[in-house]
């Protein structure tokens, strides 16, 4: 049986994807360890891959910025030839991720997260 809180955190994926339809494919929320907290991800991508892939990244880009002493990540936006990848730490143990389709509307997409991460961070850390 879901939790409340997961089903809160689920809700609000869902309530994100529709305000960006139709560029968002897939949004997750997903532990340093790579497990998946909470997620709405089309047929296409299996999240437990996403989030234990995910992982490995968030984590090699923030030793990058502490190699390089760029600071603490913000969000990676990472654009491949069929999707869009988008990676944005929650607390020091969530990360939100979101894939959205090839060109999306990025201005749109990053202003919704910050909303998202707002919302998601109310609800898992505080």
């Amino acid at each position: 049986m879901e939790s409340s809180v997961g089903k809160e955190v689920v809700n609000a994926l869902e309530e994100f994807m529709n305000r960006v339809f139709p560029d968002i494919v897939g949004a997750l929320v997903v532990r340093r360890d790579g497990l998946p907290v909470a997620f709405k991800v089309s047929g296409e991508f299996n999240a437990k891959v996403v989030s234990a892939m995910v992982a490995i990244a968030r984590s090699t880009m923030d030793r990058l910025g502490a190699e390089l002493g760029l600071g603490e990540s913000v969000i990676s936006v990472s654009q491949y030839t069929r999707n869009t990848l988008l990676v944005a730490p929650l607390s020091k143990d969530l990360i939100l991720t979101a894939i959205a389709k090839p060109e999306p509307n990025l201005g749109l997409i990053l202003l919704e997260i910050e909303k998202l991460k707002d919302k998601l961070t109310k609800i898992l850390v505080e």
